[in-house]
């Protein structure tokens, strides 16, 4: 290819954010699982505030835009963030999204940024864009977040520990829920930021899914210690069973409770006249992907996150 003809420029001004929104649209198109970011994304991306810096560059194939790069430099300059990169789908295969990559590292040497990260996750079904990451000095995050699928024939029996007990949600244990959910995931990235009631409500309470009966908890001595819900998802299209927010605290872990708490999801879901389920879990949780693998869960999907890190 003739490299003349193509040019990496910074988003001016005088592209407009709906302009911007059609480029992001046609490099989005048949790309696998590659996202366009909708308008109010766009305008967040490029006006930042607290002090980060919003770069959006353009791929102009003679004089047409042809791909497009988004991304987002913190205050201090060290991990930058990789919102975006596509190229529009009849000016593929040329080099373009290299270029725009290549511009984004050197932008970010340039600003003495240590790397660069993806702020989405790639689904593992969809090689191309891990290829094309992997080619240009990325590496795999071993943080993916993994969907996991079984059916609901032929589950194991429930058996509960000596001195625990099971019992449905009662008005009035959300603060436990929040206890137990915080305690268990704290320090772990995959459970995200600590709950509060009002996160509770949100996503139970006030779901037309909420039945008492759908969010079980383990008891000791009269103390909530763990929690899961049998709760639903769409997968291919389709309602089908979730198996969703199991935790136990650390000081009750090791007394299969885990184990306990997920069959009793299962056999729940089977009585909710579901006929298989899924569950999302992280590689990094190492212990629950090989619990759940032994209850007969298998990988259905893994989105992955990226880092490139700069010389």
């Amino acid at each position: 290819m003739d490299h003349t003809r193509v040019e990496i420029v910074s988003c001016g001004e005088t592209q407009s954010d709906t302009d911007l929104k059609t480029l992001f649209d046609a490099c989005a198109d048949q790309a696998g699982d590659l996202s366009a970011p909708d308008l109010e994304a766009i305008a967040s991306w490029r006006n930042v505030d607290g002090g980060q810096e919003g770069v959006i560059f353009l791929a102009v194939l003679n004089q047409v835009k042809a791909g497009i790069c988004a991304a987002i430099v913190p205050p201090d300059r060290d991990h930058v963030s990789l919102k975006f990169l596509g190229v529009r789908g009849d000016a593929r295969r040329q080099g373009l999204g290299a270029r725009l990559e290549t511009h984004l590292s050197d932008f970010s040497r340039r600003r003495g940024s240590s790397d660069i990260r993806t702020a989405f996750s790639l689904d593992g079904k969809h090689q191309a864009g891990g290829r094309f990451l992997n080619k240009q000095g990325w590496t795999r995050n071993t943080d993916a977040g993994l969907r996991m699928w079984r059916d609901l024939n032929d589950l194991p029996d429930l058996d509960i520990p000596g001195g625990y007990s099971i019992r449905c949600y009662r008005p009035g244990d959300e603060a436990a829920f929040v206890r137990i959910k915080n305690a268990a995931f704290a320090g772990e990235q995959a459970g995200g930021r600590d709950w509060t009631d009002a996160d509770f409500e949100k996503e139970y309470l006030a779901s037309p899914h909420f039945k008492v009966d759908r969010v079980l908890f383990a008891e000791f001595e009269g103390q909530l210690v763990g929690t899961t819900t049998a709760w639903t998802s769409e997968y291919e299209g389709r309602e089908i069973g979730l198996i969703h927010w199991v935790a136990v605290v650390p000081e009750h872990r090791g007394k299969g409770l885990g184990w306990m708490l997920n069959v009793a999801a299962v056999h729940k879901l089977k009585q909710l006249a579901y006929d298989d389920c899924v569950l999302s879990t992280n590689e990094s949780l190492s212990s629950a992907v090989r619990l759940y693998k032994r209850l007969g869960f298998q990988v259905v999907s893994q989105r992955s996150t990226y880092t490139k890190v700069l010389d």
